[in-house]
């Protein structure tokens, strides 16, 4: 935890946490049949300041701008239909795009009729 020495209004100094700077940046997300994307700018941010996590039905998502001395972070409710095993991940240029994959059993499907 860093710490910062700060004086009061009484003249005391007193230590204090280091204000951090939290940002949010855009977020896209896009839908279609077989998933979704979700694209985010993180300016700044290197791949392995970036944290991804899926913990049904949330998809965590974590940056550190080490620079900047700031932090993003978000949360996004997707659901438990998931295919834990697509989600795929690539940081290029300041922005951050996540690919995942719906499960098979999500994905729309089309019935045969039988003549009998």
């Amino acid at each position: 935890m860093t710490e910062a020495i700060q004086q009061n209004h009484n003249g005391a100094v007193e230590k204090t946490r280091a204000a951090k700077r939290y940002f949010t940046p855009p977020v896209d997300i896009f839908e279609n049949q077989d998933g979704f994307s979700i694209v985010a700018d993180l300016p700044g941010v290197e791949a392995d300041g970036v944290s991804i996590e899926y913990n049904p039905p949330e998809l965590h998502v974590a940056a550190r701008n080490a620079e900047m001395d700031s932090v993003y972070e978000r949360r996004f409710e997707v659901g438990s239909g998931l295919d834990p095993t697509s989600i795929e991940a690539e940081l290029k240029d300041g922005v951050l795009r996540i690919q995942v994959k719906k499960s098979a059993a999500l994905k729309p499907r089309r019935i045969a009729v039988k003549a009998s």
